[in-house]
């Protein structure tokens, strides 16, 4: 006979309360999962621009062994390549960004090369953290909903 709304009646605001909770953290959740998506996108980004400044560190590396002239492919995208003669193997011409190219001598390209790496690593590692981050926030919010169902389950 009792009216009370924290009674155990199941249509009590006690309820309503619950399903706001389990709609925050699911709405949470989403919000989550969305930055998770963005981040493994920007590690696969950094991983592609890692395996690039790799190849060109390679590249300037092995140019301390050819001798000018000699004829080698050069990459220009996609698998494709052109022959070309190796006119100077002292100069290198880096890309410094915004679409700026300057010129450096091999042991200048290697140190810039060598600190963009370290760079994309550092980031790389960033972005890695954030990821294991959110990852334990989404699994604590799965425990919670967990227990919010077997408590409707157990009711």
């Amino acid at each position: 006979m009792s009216s009370d709304p924290t009674s155990g009646d199941p249509s009590s605001d006690g309820e309503s309360v619950g399903e706001e909770e389990i709609r925050r953290l699911v709405s949470a959740y989403q919000q989550y999962q969305n930055q998770a998506d963005a981040i493994v996108r920007q590690i696969s980004l950094t991983q592609l621009t890692a395996e690039g400044l790799e190849r060109a560190s390679k590249a300037v590396e092995a140019m301390s062994t050819a001798a000018e002239g000699q004829e080698m492919l050069v990459p220009i995208g996609s698998g494709s390549f052109i022959y070309a003669k190796l006119a100077s193997k002292d100069k290198i011409v880096l890309n410094v960004g915004a679409g700026v190219s300057i010129e450096k001598t091999a042991a200048e390209a290697e140190e810039t090369l060598k600190a963009r790496q370290a760079e994309v690593s550092e980031g790389s590692k960033k972005l890695n953290e954030m990821l294991s981050r959110i990852d334990q926030e989404m699994q604590k919010i799965q425990a919670i909903l967990a227990r919010y169902e077997q408590q409707v389950q157990g009711s």
